[in-house]
């Protein structure tokens, strides 16, 4: 396991509440040092930790991409105690975050989330051309984020059948097809409330969700808030 943390009292914290095998990187640019060797990490702990001169906030949302960027398939789990509270998870949906706690968190709670998103200990990580396809895939779905793209077609770009490329997702991403489409949505969706002033009917339309009731449930299920409160609170 990977920990990213500049605060020593901190590092051994999470330590003490693994009990496992750590890893320890003071700083952003030595965990992708660490992460660019191939050691076979099952999950990445990721405190808000200053890169370069960006601000706490915006340095953990740009470490947690490049982490992404380069193990697609590791999970990562933050501790953040980023104001207001929401945004950041907003921010770094589809970057492989599956859980972000408050740096005051529980030893018990730190250890259920690790338990819950981490990589069974042992497991491979993709093959080369697989991280590519899929990276791929990612790409085009960035760019159309806003659409409808069947199984079929994204199948049909990679070369594969289509249960093979779920299987193939699924690996590469960390996270089945249906849930980082999902996640891209949500992430566009909380782009356009922050920036723009379009009705929520509008931004659940230009984030690719078919109706206002789809867009809420699955905001407050990601965000654990509606669209409404999130917009009123940034």
């Amino acid at each position: 396991m990977l920990v990213v943390e500049a605060d020593d009292r901190m590092r051994r914290f999470i330590g003490k509440a693994l009990g496992d095998v750590v890893v320890d990187a003071r700083n952003g640019p030595r965990a992708l040092t660490l992460l660019a060797t191939g050691l076979p990490f099952d999950v990445v702990v990721l405190g808000c930790v200053p890169f370069g001169k960006r601000p706490d906030h915006a340095a953990c949302v740009h470490l947690v991409r490049r982490v992404f960027q380069l193990c697609p398939w590791l999970p990562i789990v933050v501790l953040s105690d980023a104001r207001p509270p929401g945004r950041l998870m907003a921010q770094v949906l589809a970057s492989g975050v599956h859980d972000c706690l408050p740096r005051k968190v529980t030893v018990a709670s730190l250890a259920r989330s690790i338990a819950r998103v981490a990589r069974r200990h042992g497991t491979r990580p993709p093959g080369a051309g697989s991280v590519a396809t899929v990276k791929r895939i990612f790409a085009f779905l960035e760019q159309h984020v806003g659409e409808i793209v069947g199984l079929h077609d994204l199948a049909a770009m990679a070369q594969m059948s289509r249960s093979h490329f779920s299987r193939t997702f699924h690996a590469v991403a960390g996270m089945s097809l249906r849930h980082y489409v999902r996640d891209l949505r949500l992430k566009r969706a909380q782009e356009l409330l922050v920036a723009s002033r379009l009705s929520l009917t509008s931004v659940a339309v230009e984030s690719g969700f078919y109706d206002l009731p789809h867009f809420d449930k699955a905001f407050r299920q990601r965000l654990g808030m509606s669209p409404q409160q999130f917009r009123s609170r940034h």
